[in-house]
């Protein structure tokens, strides 16, 4: 229905247009107070928390095209880094070893049933023959960024099984045409 812009100090409305006008609260004003008491209880939690220790479960990635790869056609490539507690995760990634992260985008955390989090990256990309890409994962269970590395090869498609397809319908027409043949010849015989 509508967010707050603290940046513009305002309520921001999204409802479209055929809903008509509905009165709301001073959304703003509103959401300022809560922010304060979030803060107050987050503060509260991180002073009871800060000596607990948090079971440190490490992450697991893999890299894969959105989409079957075709050379010069745009794509995208996908991390899905999962199986990690606690928050946060970075995800980078490289074209060729060069750092190409600006480019990428990050999803929000998702939980997993077992009180895990995941979370997708994605990289627009227009495949090349030879270019690799990777994509590098740190979190603090880790001791070294876990990396992923995904290279453009494109198979071109063989002409072989349309040439058997062909053939195989070729052969099946004369046989139809030499089976009618036949009997159409008994047929004459009577």
């Amino acid at each position: 229905m509508g967010h707050v812009d603290f940046k513009e100090q305002k309520e921001i409305l999204t409802l479209p247009d055929f809903v008509g006008q509905i009165e709301f609260p001073p959304l703003y004003e509103d959401a300022k107070k809560d922010v304060s008491i979030c803060k107050n209880v987050a503060g509260v939690l991180k002073e009871v928390y800060a000596n607990s220790s948090v079971p440190l479960e490490s992450p697991w990635s893999s890299i894969y095209p959105k989409s079957e790869a075709q050379l010069n056609v745009k794509n995208a490539l996908i991390c899905h880094v999962t199986g990690f507690f606690p928050p946060p995760v970075k995800v980078s990634w490289t074209k060729n070893n060069v750092n190409v992260t600006d480019g990428s985008t990050v999803s929000r955390y998702y939980h997993n049933k077992d009180g895990t989090l995941n979370v997708f990256s994605r990289l627009s990309f227009i495949p090349e023959e030879g270019d690799i890409y990777s994509c590098s994962v740190e979190h603090k269970a880790l001791q070294q960024p876990q990396t992923r590395t995904w290279d453009v090869e494109i198979t071109e498609p063989s002409i072989g099984p349309s040439v058997f397809c062909g053939v195989g319908l070729a052969l099946g027409l004369l046989g139809l045409v030499t089976g009618v043949f036949f009997i159409a010849k008994g047929n004459n015989c009577n």
